[in-house]
């Protein structure tokens, strides 16, 4: 019996050899085995009576059930394990009840309903087995057709699926290097690093509320509680996350927040509470930094269940026993074991039914500051933050809600302090980029782009710049990183556009030797060793892996892209904004990007392949693994393993909106190729048996970017945009996760409710396989994400217009893709201060298309300093794409260089 951890006592994973173990028969014929929830870690014995078992751990939901063998025959059991999920549920392990100790004192029950919170049509979802496998096999999109002729309503792309709101809610301070995180349930953690792991481990810790009535601990059923973030008067969305919940006349209240590293929680009781107490079980997990610890190579889910908690209250701290502070409760408390890995605190609500708690986010005995105080600076905080950069208010409070939560997360994620590499003991706090906020502590490398230039695009410059910044600096850049190709041209191309779009022009100067150092790297590698180079290869970047996950060596295309649209953005910034030396850098740079640009178009016309409808046009190129060849063609994306990354690198690959100088409709192939072999679900790419939203980005720019010049793929640009808030993230709290299950996760009842009950105490990335497979529900909210949607916001509000080459062309178009009920009758758009390539731009739209038949265009424009036309020229023309839900469309143009009021009568 292999235990992973020394901290294991009571429970033990039994080996299994295809798929059975051996063990010694009991004396008494008994073995208990280990039951989380609804799962048994149990094997196959009809022939064995079974019997409830002790209770393990409450809020764990964890407990023994007793199987009773036959006691006649040899002396050995054969026990079979099933095989209904993947080897990390398919285990067999077995309790020792003498290791136990005292069964818990209190039992635990739920009150309300499960999925009570969510719409009664979401709450109806429950496809057969037949339907599910229907869906997943299909092609086409099932649910936004191609080039729908409407705009598919919101209550009915949300009824297409049940929602991520299992998810982890963000409760985080600006620039916060460590978290906290809430459930739907009022469950909440904080993450430190453990100092009885193996290796750099870290580890959660859990807080999970409960009323106490008598010997009865009451928590509410998931996804019951009412959940909600506070609002400023002016109804600016803050980051207080707020849930309430009632059982048998008495409501309970919660609200939570960050504030300086430490998580500030109040519970507040109202009705019939006398001789109710509020109770908070407590205990500790490794988390999902422990999946990949090469000291503990097992994946089993037994030291999950087995970190003693090491718990003492000294007056109204709870201290391990490390001597630091995990709890600090405002009023007094008692501190009781709950089993052998919980504990429970135990209040007395003052006289106004209010208990307060204090959890620390970093590892600090500090005192924490008074409640009403803290949330005060946090309201005052926060408020002033999201007023700075460009305001945009819309007359949808969904949009609006979740723009406010996604600039928060953008705040609090993307730019934080982290210390050295474990390998330097040393510490080394400096800033870094993160693109999550839990696992995913790390720069990647394109992902992390989208929320720099969305800054600049907001008017954050001084932020956009300080995070381009980051993108080049060595560490970043550092050619040994797997991800180096990419960065290259990424961190080129993002740093470019802040510049644009910021006109500082010594700040361009002072980063202009890294930028033009990218394009020469670009520029010396893609020309080395041509002899011993694949023909059709040559003069594209040399081989390396061919994504993150993927690390097949490969020649990506994707990488090649990336890197070509660096030296692009490059020699525009060097020639708009340089001091005549850089405009020769930038001339220079330029002529290296066509050349390149060129030696591409080759490229796509000899490797696209031409016998499947559209065109399929392969991304990784001359790949050793398949002898040399290139991938694909894919006739069914998701069902192979390069056809799945294919789904998340095409959307890069238009994201760079590579356009071909002789005639080879590139962009169009890729995405209609996606559209037509299982890609997406509801715009969304698709990714195994879930779906991984967080890079939609490229296929919902370019459903917008066709919206400009074809306003017939507006609906469908609309409707995918609207799928990626309901099914990208979650409804309440707004966070956008990496790959998450979808079939059948979330088109069946059951399955569903399986993944939402165990979603808290759900093992993250601790198996790496199940992640890539969609099998768990690792979630955590992305930075990047947040920054992806942001930045598609604006794209749909204000776009820059483009030539045929992907040039601006000195146009702008508002409401390209914005709902038309956003025109109705009294309703009004304003948007502040947005950031364009030509200057900035401030607007305000006014219905009356029932009263007045009209529509009012207030609008200023602040025109940056001339550039050289052949650079980027002036702008030209504003045009307002005006659709209504009662009229014919119709396009208003405005005057650029004036502040004026217009008035397009109907």
């Amino acid at each position: 019996m292999a235990n992973p951890l020394p901290c294991v006592s009571f429970l033990h994973r039994l080996p299994l050899v295809h798929g059975c173990a051996t063990v010694s028969r009991p004396v008494d014929a008994t073995l208990t085995f280990l039951e989380f929830g609804a799962h048994r870690y149990a094997p196959l014995a009809p022939e064995a009576g079974q019997e409830p078992g002790p209770v393990i751990a409450p809020f764990q939901q964890l407990r023994g059930v007793r199987y009773r063998f036959p006691t006649a025959g040899a002396g050995e059991l054969v026990l079979e394990c099933a095989q209904t999920r993947d080897a990390f549920w398919d285990q067999l392990i077995t309790v020792d009840e003498a290791q136990l100790g005292p069964e818990p004192l209190y039992r635990l029950i739920e009150t309300g309903e499960f999925g009570a919170a969510l719409p009664a049509a979401v709450r109806a979802i429950d496809w057969s087995d037949a339907a599910v496998a229907q869906m997943q096999a299909r092609l086409d999109d099932p649910i936004i057709p191609a080039r729908t002729t409407r705009e598919v309503p919101w209550d009915e792309l949300e009824r297409a699926a049940w929602p991520l709101d299992f998810q982890k809610i963000l409760l985080a301070d600006l620039n916060d290097n460590s978290p906290a995180f809430a459930f739907q349930n009022g469950q909440w953690f904080t993450t430190w690093k453990s100092c009885d792991l193996p290796g750099s481990g870290k580890e959660d810790h859990w807080f999970a509320p409960a009323l106490l009535i008598g010997e009865t601990l009451v928590r509410p059923a998931p996804l019951s509680t009412r959940t909600a973030f506070v609002k400023t008067p002016a109804g600016t969305t803050l980051p207080i996350w707020t849930l309430a919940w009632a059982h048998a006349g008495i409501t309970v209240q919660q609200e939570l927040f960050s504030l300086r590293g430490c998580a500030y929680v109040r519970f507040t009781l109202g009705g019939d509470w006398a001789g109710v107490r509020l109770a908070i079980g407590t205990g500790r997990r490794p988390n999902a930094h422990f999946w990949d610890d090469p000291v503990v190579p097992e994946r089993t889910p037994v030291p999950f269940f087995t970190l003693e908690a090491k718990l003492r209250r000294e007056g109204r701290r709870v201290i391990n026993a490390w001597q630091r502070t995990t709890i600090l409760g405002g009023q007094p408390f008692a501190l009781e074991p709950l089993g052998p890995v919980e504990h429970v605190l135990i209040f007395t609500p003052d006289a106004a039914g209010r208990v307060t708690v204090f959890t620390p986010q970093i590892e600090t005995n500090t005192g924490m500051a008074d409640y009403d105080q803290a949330r005060a600076e946090c309201v005052a905080n926060w408020t002033q933050r999201l007023a700075q950069g460009a305001q945009l208010r819309v007359p949808s409070a969904a949009w609006q809600e979740r723009l406010d939560v996604w600039r928060f997360q953008v705040e609090t994620i993307t730019r934080v302090h982290f210390t050295g590499p474990s390998s330097d003991p040393a510490p080394n706090p400096r800033e870094r980029l993160s693109y999550g906020a839990y696992a995913y502590l790390d720069y990647f490398g394109i992902e992390e782009s989208w929320p720099v230039v969305m800054l600049a695009l907001w008017g954050r410059a001084e932020e956009a710049k300080r995070q381009a910044e980051l993108l080049l600096d060595a560490e970043a850049l550092d050619k040994r990183q797997v991800h180096h190709q990419y960065r290259n041209g990424v961190a080129a191309s993002a740093a470019s556009a802040v510049a644009l779009l910021t006109q500082d022009r010594a700040w361009l100067a002072a980063i202009a030797p890294t930028l033009i150092a990218c394009a020469d790297w670009t520029e010396r590698v893609r020309h080395e060793n041509p002899a011993t180079r694949n023909p059709l290869t040559r003069g594209l970047l040399p081989p390396h892996i061919y994504g993150g996950d993927l690390r097949d060596p490969a020649t990506s295309l994707f990488s090649t892209a990336t890197c070509w649209r660096g030296m692009v953005e490059t020699a525009l910034a060097l020639r708009a904004l340089g001091s005549p030396e850089l405009v020769k850098e930038g001339e220079r740079i330029a002529a290296l990007a066509e050349a390149l640009h060129a030696r591409m178009d080759e490229v796509f016309a000899q490797i696209t392949d031409r016998s499947t409808t559209p065109p399929f046009v392969p991304l990784a190129l001359d790949i050793p693994s398949l002898g040399g060849r290139n991938e694909g063609p894919h006739a069914n994306l998701p069902a192979t393993r390069f056809g799945t990354y294919w789904i998340l690198f095409a959307p890069m690959l238009l994201e760079l909106d590579f356009r071909s100088a002789t005639g080879l409709a590139i962009n169009e192939w890729v995405f209609d190729y996606a559209k037509t072999h299982g890609g997406l679900w509801a715009g969304l790419p698709r990714f195994t048996n879930g779906i991984d939203a967080a890079y939609a980005i490229g296929y919902l720019g370019y459903l917008v970017d066709r919206a400009a010049v074809d306003p017939s793929y507006r609906p469908e640009a609309i409707s995918s945009l609207q799928a990626f808030m309901l099914h990208a993230a979650s409804r309440n709290g707004h966070g956008i996760p990496e790959a998450a299950g979808l079939f059948p996760h979330r088109l069946q009842r059951a399955a569903y409710e399986r993944m939402v009950r165990e979603n808290p105490w759900n093992f993250g990335m601790y198996d790496g396989q199940r992640y890539i497979d969609c099998h768990i529900p690792f979630t955590e909210p992305l930075g990047s994400g947040a920054g992806e949607v942001l930045w598609l916001m604006r794209r749909t509000l204000v776009l820059e217009t483009r030539d045929a080459r992907g040039g601006l062309d000195g146009g702008l178009l508002l409401l390209t893709a914005a709902p038309a009920e956003w025109l109705d009758e009294g309703q009004e758009i304003s948007l502040q201060g947005c950031v364009t390539y030509y200057g900035v731009l401030s607007v305000t739209i006014r219905s009356a298309i029932r009263s007045r038949r009209e529509i009012t265009v207030e609008h200023r424009f602040e025109a940056f300093a001339a550039v050289p036309a052949e650079v980027r020229p002036a702008l030209r023309t504003i045009r307002v794409r005006l659709v209504t839900t009662s009229e014919p469309a119709r396009e208003l143009v405005l005057e650029p260089a004036t502040t004026a009021r217009t008035i397009a009568r109907f």
